[in-house]
């Protein structure tokens, strides 16, 4: 972003926006993709959110501005909220028992990986050609992706017949059910440390700690190792521990990942990097759990299900941005707050939600 910045004139903050767009594109069509799939199946409504994807980035290569960056920005976020939605949606159809935790916890891992390689591969391709190629690479994964979609069979074959008028109802069902939604609510606020840090790390590290865009990408990186690495421990636990106790790990480490970056000085990159790497593991490691016990809530409307889930995550993201925009030099400092503001309340209201709940 700050390249970008100076390559066409305009304040940090205003190309900041390109990426608030795509979350602002994302959060309201999570919404429409799982009603969708209830009623018309899964592969039909992916593979036309796959389509728009792929254009939506082709129009971001030829951008020329931060104007129409931020629009074809958000069309690729109407775009990407189909796998985000109907990957979870097919996974519950499909997938049972520990096979789901394993499914779960590569997804995870995509979803994880996603967003934090993405400055990564960004700044090595603004080091060997231009911006325009990330957008280019974005648009063949979704096209290899487009192409997988079509080759799998469909996991929802007898869909209910709901009239288009009345695909919203399946939501109030959901508000009825609690368990439900406090669930799900209390997994995005887990979010927000997360999300805050993908928002202000350009900041941070280029222009706090003065990295090139390279060095800023592999510091970047760092955090999608600790989010893949944290759901494969998870996967291999799962059949040794209790929800609740991977619960109690998780959002502990949540916890304890924001004491540390309150209370160390800031005065080495590493000071940060280190404590926001264990946040970001934290949450890899709780993803697969939160999201499996989230499904087990819901034994029908199962796309609705995703979408609401989905919905509150990047609601609850796109605060955390937004509040961090406003952090100035107190970016990192709040960060940690809301690691220790979350992880507190998730450690104790999951469990006293899951009290006497087996496995």
């Amino acid at each position: 972003m700050p390249y970008l910045g100076k390559l066409w004139g305009v304040e940090l903050k205003i190309i900041s926006l390109t990426l608030i767009g795509f979350f602002l594109g994302y959060s309201p069509a999570l919404l429409v993709y799982g009603p969708l799939s209830d009623r018309f199946g899964r592969k039909a409504p992916l593979l036309a959110g796959l389509s728009l994807f792929i254009l939506a980035s082709l129009l971001c290569s030829i951008a020329g501005s931060a104007q129409t960056l931020t629009y074809a920005r958000i069309l690729q976020g109407i775009g990407a909220a189909a796998p985000s939605v109907l990957g979870l949606s097919i996974t519950k159809d499909h997938y049972t028992g520990p096979e789901r935790y394993k499914i779960l916890a590569l997804i995870s891992i995509i979803v994880g990986l996603a967003p934090m390689l993405g400055p990564t591969l960004g700044s090595w391709a603004l080091l060997f050609g231009s911006w325009h190629i990330i957008f280019i690479l974005q648009a063949a994964i979704a096209v290899i992706a487009f192409a997988g979609v079509l080759r799998i069979p469909e996991t929802n074959p007898a869909p209910r017949h709901i009239p288009l008028m009345k695909m919203a109802v399946p939501y109030l069902a959901l508000f009825g059910n609690l368990r439900f939604l406090s669930l799900s609510f209390l997994f995005s606020a887990s979010m927000s440390p997360l999300f805050a840090f993908i928002g202000a790390s350009a900041d941070i590290y280029i222009t706090g700690f003065s990295l090139s865009e390279q060095v800023f990408g592999l510091f970047f990186g760092m955090n999608a190792f600790s989010i893949m690495t944290g759901s494969f421990i998870c996967m291999n636990l799962s059949a040794k521990f209790s929800d609740i106790t991977l619960i109690r790990l998780g959002f502990g480490g949540i916890l304890t990942g924001g004491l540390l970056i309150m209370t160390i000085p800031h005065s080495q990159v590493l000071f940060f990097t280190f404590p926001m790497c264990f946040i970001s593991f934290c949450f890899g490691f709780t993803r697969p759990v939160c999201i499996n016990l989230i499904l087990e809530t819901v034994n029908r409307d199962i796309g609705s299900a995703s979408s609401l889930m989905m919905f509150s995550n990047f609601i609850f993201g796109a605060a955390a941005m937004w509040i961090i925009s406003l952090g100035g030099e107190w970016k990192i400092t709040m960060i940690g707050f809301m690691a220790v503001l979350s992880g507190l309340a998730t450690f104790f209201v999951f469990w006293f939600l899951l009290k006497g709940v087996k496995k």
